[in-house]
């Protein structure tokens, strides 16, 4: 497909310089970066990272009480939880993957 749109952005230099640091350690301009960014607009009809007003929180410091506070509305599912508990003892164990699929498929 050709290249024929031009984007025009005012954006701040320290920002840009960083980032094509980045770009440049993958081998990658910042017109790719764009493109690829467009382009995954395009295949997942959003923007394809999560946006939020929470700052990422840095696990490597963090307390104990900031990450179970942060995560304590990460409840898993009924499903979820049922797999969680089940007694894996009681589970069928398969020798190699080749009689597990053998298996699946009978």
């Amino acid at each position: 497909m050709a290249k024929t749109a031009i984007i025009r952005a005012r954006v701040n230099s320290e920002k840009k310089i960083a980032a094509e640091a980045v770009f440049s350690k993958l081998g990658i301009s910042l017109s790719d970066a764009i493109t690829l960014f467009l382009s995954q607009v395009g295949i997942q009809k959003a923007i394809p990272f999560p946006l939020t007003a929470q700052p990422r929180l840095d696990l490597s410091n963090a307390t104990l009480e900031e990450i179970e506070q942060r995560y304590a509305r990460r409840v898993p599912t009924t499903e979820t939880q049922a797999a969680l508990n089940e007694d894996t003892r009681k589970a069928r164990r398969y020798k190699s993957p080749s009689l597990l699929l053998k298996a699946l498929k009978a």
